[in-house]
């Protein structure tokens, strides 16, 4: 666990940009000093379910590597046992570039989750669908 003063100072040091996705959701992108790390990238999304629901969802990542053509992108599942039994299999996908002169941000962001009952059959699957963004400083 890090110190609050620590990742305060390790955020605080770096960039902040800020923006919206396409849906109109607001997105912040905080990087480290040197350039490198996508220290916290956050964002709104509009989940949209088989079962005909829908819900707004905030979403945040940290520690993104940021490459040598200034992009950075994560993808992974992640399982979540809940405590009726019952478990959520969480799909995400993130993708983002910097401009040549690091004074804007652009990608794109993309979250599925699958409901299962405690049998493990599927109950519902909420998509984001690819959401575009954009932010600067």
């Amino acid at each position: 666990m890090v110190a609050a003063g620590a990742e305060a100072a390790a955020v605080g040091s770096g960039t902040v940009f800020g923006g919206f996705t396409a849906d109109e959701f607001p997105v912040v992108v905080e990087t480290s000093k040197s350039g490198r790390k996508v220290v916290r990238i956050g964002l709104g999304l509009e989940m949209t379910c088989t079962s005909g629901g829908a819900f707004a969802l905030p979403d945040r990542d940290d520690n993104l590597r940021v490459n040598g053509k200034r992009r950075f992108s994560r993808s992974s599942t992640v399982t979540l046992r809940n405590d009726d039994g019952t478990t959520t299999d969480v799909e995400f996908n993130r993708a983002g570039a910097f401009n040549k002169a690091r004074t804007k941000v652009t990608g794109t962001w993309a979250s599925k989750m699958t409901f299962r009952d405690a049998a493990g059959a599927v109950t519902d699957t909420c998509e984001s669908g690819t959401v575009r963004w954009s932010a600067k400083q």
